[in-house]
């Protein structure tokens, strides 16, 4: 078991007040959406959508996607992850996000790669958009990081209610994820990593740290980049 130094409640309550500005920054994008830089690429972010950052980055740093893989990006904002595994695999991709903003930010960008007959975009929350037939190889969930009340969705993009997403993503994975799948995970180091990894654990998955990487300057989170799978050997 490898101890993780999560955060103290001082740097919390900093997180507090930069996460609460990010939301109001969020809300602030014009209709129009501004344009990042993300991975030698453009993506469009449009108003109320999280845009893809450091995590986002270490997260397709580790991944491990085949050609013949089939995807479910769960969360998928502007789509970031699943425009990243287009372009770098033949897999077909289901994107899926509960705010109408974030599905209709992941279909622009989506559209504008050209990407709309591999990459699936759709309406849910978690799989409540899929049929109990569909399948997958890799389920990508960068899900929102804290066990923290969320009074919309724009602070839902950073504040899991009761780890509501994360229950049900490991309570019916196992409807959704094929033989030998894996789940990928990017968790910073708050207070509620530890009770992530025992929710995991509690559905029988294991867990293994495959990449970690600090936050920018001036920030003391650190990134984990994890692997849940059912069959794996190494645990966290």
């Amino acid at each position: 078991m490898m101890n993780i130094d999560v955060l103290t409640p001082t740097q919390m309550e900093a997180i507090d007040q930069r996460q609460i500005q990010q939301q109001s920054d969020w809300k602030s994008i014009p209709p129009d959406g501004i344009t990042v830089s993300f991975l030698e690429s453009e993506l469009i972010v449009l108003p109320g959508v999280f845009p893809p950052k450091r995590d986002t980055q270490l997260l397709i740093d580790t991944l491990d996607v085949r050609d013949a893989d089939s995807i479910l990006d769960v969360g998928t904002g502007t789509g970031a992850l699943a425009i990243w595994a287009a372009h770098n695999s033949q897999a077909s991709i289901v994107a899926v996000d509960m705010s109408d903003a974030s599905v209709g930010n992941a279909k622009k960008n989506t559209e504008c790669y050209g990407f709309e007959d591999q990459i699936d975009v759709r309406k849910g929350d978690v799989y409540s958009s899929l049929s109990n037939n569909e399948t997958f190889d890799v389920i990508l969930a960068n899900l929102p990081g804290r066990n923290k009340p969320a009074s919309d969705d724009i602070a839902a993009a950073q504040w899991d209610t009761d780890f509501q997403a994360h229950r049900s993503l490991f309570s019916t994975a196992n409807t959704h994820l094929r033989p030998g799948g894996r789940i990928y995970i990017v968790k910073a180091n708050y207070p509620d990593l530890p009770e992530m990894i025992e929710l995991a654990t509690s559905y029988s998955y294991q867990v293994k740290v495959i990449g970690k990487s600090d936050a920018t300057e001036n920030d003391p989170r650190i990134y984990y980049a994890l692997s849940i799978s059912s069959n794996s050997h190494g645990n966290l």
